[in-house]
């Protein structure tokens, strides 16, 4: 997620079970409000030297026959079940064997499902200890942590997720206590299903172990880490840390299970546990499939990072070479697409040639690399690309956009985009190049050779990414750059026009877990209901009386969110880098945003759906769709006086679509009332721009007045 970078100290906090109690406002959680944005202050000094020592002591010492010795199986309740099932090699993110597994017997199958539908915690709240916890994962056992993954994954920079979970860490605890606070006060219902944690094999230790388990179960939410069919050795070793820790500190074993199991033999778990929230971080075609079968899968899916230079130097070369390294090619922000001035296949063989090769992990953390080349590392390469002289490393130049684009995971891979240079600020190439960054969806594009910020602030205006990074002549821009502890919000969020294929709402970093599965309570809904909002809302308030009670209170809650995080949008980053985040409008391309509301849908679904549009800048972006069915609830509402309104049948709207080519189409959701933030982040785009250079004035000037943030609009 994050490359390494120089460390801001910025004051204390106690990872040791101490609570940190709000005041004021409740609304931490919901990101972009003035209480989330000092969730980062006061974050833990880390010791990368400390973290270092301890990793490489652990890789010294390590055997590898312990893996083959304890076996990867089954943990429910704390028994261990070895019984029957079958033994299976695992093997790592190159494929080479490195311990057993025992898959779990059918059996063994029944007592997870037996466990996970009958268990119930004997309380809600295990902060105190489940911090306690966390304060010897993270430090005491820290060197295990970093090991086990530079040993399974590959990994060779494990020191910076650490850092990540500690400092990130710690803001997503004081989400967690704004949540639990308003749970305590009768606002919110955490929903309490047992939570299925697919992992992702690079960032584990932060995203998996910290953001999804033990942030899950500090609030009461049971977990179910489900193995992997590779590099799924270090994340068993953690839960079996984990497990150990939770029996020393009181936190009861049935919190946590560990399900050894084969994907039919998972599938089988989600089809009893239909309501089960699962929290998933890998491909979208993956994401795909598990949310057919759990509907309420929140999925982080990746996409074709891209880096624009307008110029090649040196220092462009190696922002290349360390975004499409970055370990060896194994992080969500690796450079996969890159457009260049004019270049040839020999212009990528010189970037290319200057590649560090490191013998293996242990090697890459004791000389502090993130990006190189394993030597000796089996390559085969992909049809249509041409391979470096003497790296593994592949490439393909075309004057063209990539049509499709693989992600090649754990491949030197990339895509050049080589265009004229005459032609790369062009309104012909721009337009094209932000077409297809609103198609694909990279997590993050960088920019360099900008100097007055004309084309940055072209492609960040136009188009919906979370991470946008602007580089300087002596500090050029990675894709490969992101620090949410600093306030540069990150996400991976799918194309806004299939968002719901893959993940019920957007995952943001930094976040509260359990509140992408909690809701409002009715009685705090009801009574919401009768506030009055401030008289610069007044021109809604025919719309809103026409809800029911408790979706009246819904959308003013809503309005409220938006007034209190667009009063200062968007808002400064803490880190050294110079970075402004905050909610944004859609792209600013002419494009639309509609939605289609035929006979199944709710009115008060159709409001509540077009109402952040309507109280915000994004109101001329916005069309409401509708097959008839709405006319006189629309005339009687004065609907029709606020938004465009489209009378279509359904075969008009569709041709309406192909021709049109909306930025996204949604139809009226609301089945429950999920925290405002995430209602609004599936239709609105979030997260930050950032300039490479420290205290960059002019950059927050020409930036923090962009059209792009979103603003509270009247009537």
């Amino acid at each position: 997620m994050m490359l390494r970078a120089r460390l801001l100290l910025r004051g204390k906090f106690r990872l040791d079970g101490r609570l940190i109690r709000s005041q004021g406002q409740r609304r931490a959680y919901n990101i972009g409000t003035e209480v989330f944005h000092k969730s980062f202050e006061g974050l833990p000094a880390v010791d990368r030297t400390s973290l270092k020592n301890a990793a490489l002591t652990y890789l010294e010492s390590f055997d590898p026959q312990t893996w083959y010795d304890d076996p990867i199986r089954t943990i429910v309740e704390g028994k261990e079940y070895v019984e029957g099932g079958k033994q299976v090699e695992t093997v790592n993110a190159f494929t080479e064997k490195n311990g057993l597994q025992l898959i779990s017997s059918q059996e063994t199958v029944d007592v997870i499902c037996e466990h996970l539908q009958n268990f119930k915690p004997s309380k809600k709240d295990y902060r105190e200890a489940v911090r306690k916890i966390e304060a010897e994962l993270f430090n005491d056992l820290a060197g295990a942590l970093i090991g086990n993954q530079a040993l399974d994954f590959k990994k060779q920079d494990g020191i910076t997720e650490i850092e990540e979970a500690l400092e990130a860490g710690a803001i997503e605890r004081r989400l967690n206590d704004q949540l639990f606070e308003d749970e305590q006060a009768g606002k919110i219902e955490i929903k309490r299903n047992p939570a299925f944690v697919g992992c992702v094999s690079n960032f584990s230790n932060f995203l998996d172990l910290s953001k999804k388990v033990l942030r899950n179960i500090e609030l009461g939410v049971p977990v179910c880490v489900l193995s992997r069919n590779n590099t799924t050795q270090h994340m068993f070793r953690w839960t079996q840390l984990l497990l150990n820790l939770m029996a020393k500190h009181g936190v009861e074993s049935g919190m946590v299970t560990y399900a050894s199991c084969d994907i039919p033999q998972q599938q089988q778990l989600f089809s009893v546990l239909k309501d089960s929230p699962m929290y998933f971080t890998g491909s979208r075609e993956i994401a795909k499939t598990l949310k057919g079968f759990l509907p309420n899968t929140m999925s982080s899916t990746g996409g074709p990072n891209t880096l624009l230079s307008t110029k090649l130097n040196e220092q462009v070369a190696q922002a290349i070479r360390t975004s499409t390294l970055i370990e060896n090619s194994g992080q969500c922000t690796a450079m996969r697409h890159v457009v260049l001035p004019e270049v040839e296949t020999e212009h990528l063989d010189e970037i290319f040639a200057k590649t560090r090769v490191v013998k293996d992990s242990r090697e890459a953390i004791m000389t502090d690399e993130c990006a190189g080349l394993f030597d000796g590392q089996d390559f085969k390469i992909s049809s249509g690309y041409t391979q470096h002289p003497t790296q593994s490393v592949e490439y393909k130049v075309d004057s063209n956009l990539p049509v499709q684009i693989e992600e090649n995971w754990r491949k030197a891979s990339v895509d050049v985009t080589s265009v004229d240079p005459a032609k790369m600020k062009s309104e012909e190439f721009i337009s094209s190049l932000n077409s297809w960054l609103i198609e694909n969806q990279p997590i993050s594009l960088a920019v360099n050779g900008d100097e007055d910020f004309s084309l940055s602030k072209r492609l960040f205006e136009e188009t919906g990414l979370v991470v946008y990074t602007v580089g300087s002549e002596d500090n050029a821009a990675l894709t490969a750059q992101a620090r949410p502890q600093d306030g540069e919000i990150f996400g991976e969020v799918p194309p806004r026009s299939d968002i719901s294929k893959f993940t019920k709402f957007p995952i943001i970093v930094p976040s509260s877990t359990a509140s992408y599965n909690s809701q409002y309570s009715s009685d705090y809904l009801t009574k919401n209901a009768e506030t009055v909002l401030p008289s610069s809302f007044e021109f809604v308030n025919p719309l809103l009386n026409t809800l029911t009670a408790r979706s009246k209170g819904y959308a003013k809650l809503l309005v409220t969110y938006l007034s209190e995080a667009c009063s200062t949008n968007p808002k400064p980053g803490y880190g050294n880098r110079t970075s402004l985040y905050g909610l944004q409008r859609p792209p600013l391309d002419g494009s639309e945003t509609v939605i289609r509301a035929s006979v199944a849908s709710s009115s008060d679904s159709v409001i509540l759906t077009l109402l952040p549009f309507i109280v915000t800048n994004a109101r001329s972006q916005i069309v409401l769709s509708t097959d008839g069915s709405h006319d006189s609830f629309i005339k009687e509402s004065g609907l029709d006086k606020l938004v465009e309104v489209r009378v279509e049948d359904e075969k008009e709207f569709e041709a309406n679509v192909k021709s049109n080519r909306p930025y996204n189409v949604v139809v009226p959701f609301v089945e429950e009332f999920p925290l405002v933030s995430h209602f609004v982040a599936k239709l609105l785009p979030l997260g930050h721009i950032k300039s490479t250079q420290s205290d960059h004035h002019e950059f927050v000037e020409y930036f923090k007045n962009s059209d792009k943030w979103l603003k509270i609009a009247t009537e």
